[in-house]
């Protein structure tokens, strides 16, 4: 009894040390140099998070852990900043947009030619309002109260939210949480994820399959997916714009084809075991489920000495996403194929969104969409998806969807989306964080929030809630405004425009204009028909005069429509 006492005790004090140690590096990342950039400091968390555990659902509690430190701490740093500590040394505008030109994959000429950029917009900003205290002091408020209501903003999820699967030298797979961990507001979206794979070039992505479906899209580079299920195997050419749905349990590996481009792909995930909640089961690598199996029901399943099926199975010590040689990619392609019929039961294995006709075109810009019409596994998850391109200073016309809740992921360019949603929504998101309940049918006034995005920003639009997108000015470095939509709960949905050409007003009689603006028609018309444009119109910035255009070469737009 002594012994095995004994034996306890140090098995406890094995365990201990091991959990201290781990608590001991994660708070060693985070824990010292309090006034490093927190960004960066996250980043450090997460590759440690990788680096020291070694199991999935520990990784992903460990990058949790991370990620309400980096909260926590970017809290502090603003509440420092709200307080005047370092705001004329170094104002949070500039600051940004330096770190914005850190961010970005420029060598080093072109990281200082972007901060002198921002340094010159500051000057130029800062001389404008100088002369006017009154005005830079309602500036500075209404800046303020933007920070505080895009702090607890429910529908918008910066690039920081995501939190990595997995993260290699030849790539990355991230996922954004549950929406229903942002809010409750979300609920009616609980049952979607959001994924995102990126490739480095020629990086290969390890056979893998998914307890959920996925409606895949290309947002850039070349690659190639083969897809295998019980005696079928069908491989495609992925291109940008390219849509794919991978059904749930397709054991699944892909390939970037380019040498210097890198393979990005956006995912909506819908769960299919869990309502909100699933996993990537890798068939090889490290992380090899088969590894799981004990020794004797491996070797009975596979008729296979032992030693040999460790061998097979130990050999990759990588894990998620390696290289392959030029060799290997042509071997991966030999069999692809574009938009036939595949072996899943669906009507054909890819669409390529950019290749259709654009539901609309101008010089402000380009939209295209698909729906069930066009590929059918869209139909069978009642989901739309869209693609728009805005030149600096445009904006989509306000508007709101009947039936649909659109979930907007930015791909390139910065701006910001303007929704108006009932107070209510805003108490309810209040009260929510207080922990207190919200009863229906109190006042229902309304509520600008602001959305401020750029690349890696996702953002959610509720049905119902009128919404506008503004692509913001900033010189040629930032080029257009292009975002990706999936639009859930899409077969009967209609859009309604609020303002342009094709505004929903026109629609209304003469009486029913006089009684409702309380205005004669011809006033109302006036009003409501000034805007000749449509869909995607000038934005405030360019409607000024302050903005810089760029529009979108005559050929390419001609070309959409051949």
């Amino acid at each position: 009894m002594a012994t095995k006492f004994k034996g306890l005790l140090v098995f406890l004090a094995v365990v201990l040390f091991v959990s201290s140690s781990v608590a001991l590096s994660f708070e060693d990342v985070l824990g010292d140099n309090p006034k490093g950039d927190p960004e960066q400091r996250l980043e450090q968390c997460r590759q440690q998070c990788q680096r020291q555990q070694h199991g999935q659902q520990q990784r992903m509690r460990c990058e949790r852990s991370c990620d309400e430190k980096y909260q926590k701490e970017r809290k502090q740093q603003q509440e420092r900043e709200q307080q005047g500590e370092d705001r004329e040394r170094d104002p949070a505008a500039l600051r940004e947009c330096r770190d914005d030109c850190r961010k970005q994959e420029y060598d080093r000429s072109q990281q200082q030619r972007c901060e002198r950029w921002c340094e010159e917009q500051y000057r130029e900003e800062r001389g404008r309002h100088q002369g006017n205290p009154r005005r830079r002091e309602g500036e500075r408020e209404e800046e303020e109260e933007e920070q505080e209501e895009e702090e607890h903003n429910p529908y918008l999820f910066d690039r920081e939210s995501f939190r990595w699967i997995e993260k290699t030298e030849h790539g990355d797979i991230r996922v954004l949480p549950n929406f229903l961990e942002k809010s409750k507001l979300l609920l009616g979206i609980a049952n979607y994820r959001i994924m995102l794979t990126q490739l480095k070039p020629h990086g290969f992505a390890l056979p893998k399959h998914l307890d959920a479906d996925a409606i895949a899209y290309v947002a850039q580079g070349s690659g190639v997916i083969t897809l295998i299920c019980q005696d079928k195997r069908e491989t495609y050419e992925l291109q940008q714009g390219g849509i794919i749905k991978v059904p749930a349990g397709a054991i699944e590996y892909v390939a970037n084809k380019d040498s210097r481009e890198k393979l990005v792909l956006i995912e909506l995930l819908i769960p299919v075991s869990t309502p909100g909640l699933f996993e990537l089961f890798y068939g090889a690598g490290a992380q090899n489920f088969l590894r799981s199996f004990s020794d004797e029901i491996l070797e009975a399943a596979f008729n296979t000495r032992r030693d040999r099926l460790q061998r097979l199975l130990g050999q990759q010590k990588k894990a998620g996403i390696v290289r392959a040689s030029e060799e290997q990619i042509h071997g991966l392609s030999r069999r692809a194929s574009e938009g036939r019929q595949w072996p899943f039961g669906e009507s054909k294995g890819t669409f390529n969104l950019l290749r259709k006709r654009p539901s609309h075109s101008s010089k402000r810009g380009h939209m295209y969409q698909a729906d069930g019409n066009d590929y059918q596994p869209l139909k069978q998850h009642d989901v739309q998806v869209s693609y728009a391109n805005i030149t600096q200073g445009s904006m989509i016309a306000p508007s709101f969807n009947s039936r649909a809740i659109k979930i907007v992921m930015i791909v390139e360019g910065e701006g910001y989306i303007e929704t108006i949603c009932p107070r209510s929504s805003n108490r309810r998101q209040s009260r929510e964080r207080e922990g207190q309940r919200e009863e229906e049918g109190q006042g229902q006034w309304f509520k600008r929030v602001r959305s401020h995005v750029r690349p890696g920003s996702l953002v959610v639009i509720p049905p119902g809630q009128p919404s506008v997108t503004v692509a913001s000015t900033g010189g040629r470095e930032r080029g257009n405004f292009e975002a990706i939509c999936f639009d859930i709960c899409a077969e009967k949905n209609e859009r309604n425009f609020l303002a342009g050409r094709n505004n929903v007003w026109n629609q209304m009689g003469r009486v029913a204009k006089e009684l409702a603006f309380d205005m004669p028609e011809k006033e109302v018309d006036e009003v409501l028909q000034s805007q000749k444009e449509q869909i995607i119109v000038a934005g405030p910035e360019e409607r000024e005069g302050g903005g810089h255009r760029r529009n979108l070469p005559v050929l390419e737009v001609a070309a959409a429509f051949m």
